[in-house]
């Protein structure tokens, strides 16, 4: 997975310094736990138990219909991850079902699984997951989709510092443009030139 990530960041970033413009901010009611590439001018924010479809160009909003205990995802088409939590007498028993759908509605992977946990990354291949409470443990979950099983992780996120651009939280990296979730959690939105 990292291996894929430098190659596309070389491919996108070539040994000439990119110059980035800064275009806007994009005006949020919540920070997004991901952002998703739809298209060139479309982006996914994906918010616990919502989602919005903006376009880079017009700026319109399609906001996606409220889900209760979700989160949405995208991988060549839109994705749902539920969660469903449930009284347990004991660690043996399962605590959370995982259930990912596809864009009709289709049933895709089910799972019953303990720990109590939230998706967080929603993807046909895995699911990243934490833990659904505060005072439990911090701790960040993969569920491999392909394998059917579920680790715990440590660290998922790679610093990785871009020249000419700020610190940042999360970075969504496009053909032509870049979105920065900042440090002061704006979503802001460069160009890329050269």
């Amino acid at each position: 997975m990292l291996q894929k990530l430098l190659i596309l960041l070389l491919t996108l970033f070539p040994k000439e310094e990119s110059t980035f413009t800064k275009e806007y901010i994009i005006p949020t009611e919540q920070i997004p736990l991901n952002i998703y590439w739809i298209s060139q001018n479309n982006i996914l924010l994906s918010y616990l138990n919502k989602g919005e479809i903006f376009n880079l160009e017009n700026r319109e909003r399609n906001i996606l219909e409220e889900c209760k205990n979700c989160i949405y995802g995208y991988y060549k088409e839109l994705l749902k991850c539920e969660y469903e939590h449930r009284d347990i007498q004991s660690m043996d028993e399962f605590s959370t079902t995982i259930s990912l759908y596809d864009s009709t509605n289709t049933l895709i992977f089910k799972k019953d699984i303990f720990p109590t946990v939230i998706p967080t990354v929603c993807k046909k291949e895995y699911i990243v997951l934490k833990n659904a409470y505060s005072f439990l443990e911090k701790k960040t979950y993969y569920l491999d989709i392909k394998k059917d099983n579920l680790g715990e992780v440590n660290n998922l996120k790679r610093d990785i510092s871009i020249p000419n651009l700020p610190k940042y939280k999360n970075i969504a990296i496009g053909e032509e443009r870049v979105i920065l979730l900042t440090e002061e959690n704006f979503l802001a939105v460069y160009k890329r030139g050269r």
